[in-house]
């Protein structure tokens, strides 16, 4: 058996939530500790019998090694080596990772940073900008700009990578104007 099918087995999701801080109610919910959204309700969910979790505000879901692993910011790896020891779970981690694998799996981690930076940048720059514009150009671009944060707290990641793709131009357009208003 591999060591992340064992962690996965033998990892209670509530005893890895208690460990990262996450203060869950009685139905199991809990403000999402990942930090994409704002928000005053529970969005965060875990399932005990399953041993996963999903927020619902940001769309994040996984299981205990993912978990640990996005809050973390660290390999699946780390992550499964960090709940073995904090829940003491015993399980063997003599294991050797070919170095490209590693070395891939830092890369994916670094990828998803770079992601995650741009996603909430760019949601300020929309704010930033609806929150400069002139009532004149307010009422001509407000329902967009607001379609658009919108997508970017509520979507999910094709919708984020959509907007990537085809919007980014126009969000960096953005950019540069209010910095020449700032200045």
């Amino acid at each position: 058996m591999d060591i992340f099918k064992e962690v996965r087995e033998n990892a209670d999701i509530l005893k890895v939530c208690n460990a990262l801080g996450i203060n869950l109610n009685r139905h199991y919910k809990a403000i999402c500790p990942f930090a994409n959204h704002q928000e005053k309700t529970a969005s965060f969910s875990i399932s005990p019998s399953k041993n996963i979790f999903c927020c619902f505000g940001c769309g994040k879901k996984g299981n205990s090694i993912t978990l640990v692993q996005e809050l973390l910011n660290i390999s699946p790896l780390e992550s499964a080596k960090y709940i073995n020891q904090v829940l003491c779970l015993g399980i063997s981690m003599n294991i050797s990772m070919p170095k490209s694998e590693m070395n891939r799996n830092q890369q994916i981690q670094r990828a998803k940073e770079r992601f995650r930076k741009w996603h909430n940048q760019t949601i300020q720059i929309l704010c930033d900008y609806l929150h400069n514009l002139k009532e004149t150009e307010k009422l001509q671009k407000q329902e967009i700009i607001e379609y658009y944060i919108d997508l970017l707290i509520f979507g999910n990641e094709e919708d984020w990578l959509w907007f990537k793709k085809t919007e980014e131009g126009w969000c960096r357009e953005i950019e540069r104007t209010i910095r020449r208003k700032v200045t």
